[in-house]
């Protein structure tokens, strides 16, 4: 009952097209990769496209005034080759905000001796909150390695 509410709200709130606009990211992704100069398609990712504009990130501002300076033939490349007729905006964005966790992993963590999980297991039982006991219990349960 309560997911069916969701599915509606979200297929209300989305624009129309959105799943044609959506399957069309990668692929403009691409055509901008292998047609901007080499220097620059590295630095060049599409944020946006919805039916108001076409938003593209430059990792520098000398790469976002390049990508300025050739606006209309990149709008007009764009329209040919995709029928967009939404404007081209042009933003600065890091490109380390635009690649987060993309293959950042985070190393394993240290094992934990029997030793501290059973100090952990101690000190639970002198804990009057029965909260924080339970907390404490948990924790020294999941630490442990079998």
């Amino acid at each position: 009952m309560g997911s069916s509410r969701i599915d509606r709200l979200c297929q209300s709130v989305l624009p129309p097209g959105f799943e044609r606009l959506q399957r069309k990211l990668p692929e403009i992704q691409r055509f901008l990769e292998q047609n901007l100069p080499e220097p620059v398609n590295q630095a060049v990712t599409l944020l946006t496209l919805n039916r108001d504009a076409i938003v593209i990130a430059a990792s520098t501002p000398m790469v976002s005034n390049y990508l300025r300076l050739h606006a209309s033939e990149i709008q007009q490349q764009l329209r040919e080759t995709f029928a967009l007729e939404q404007p081209v905006r042009f933003r600065t964005v890091p490109d380390s905000m635009l690649r987060l966790a993309s293959n950042v992993y985070a190393r394993k963590p240290r094992s934990v001796s029997a030793e501290s999980v059973a100090a952990i297991e101690a000190g639970a039982r002198w804990v009057d909150d029965k909260d924080l006991r339970a907390a404490l219990l948990s924790l020294a349960k999941s630490l442990q390695t079998d």
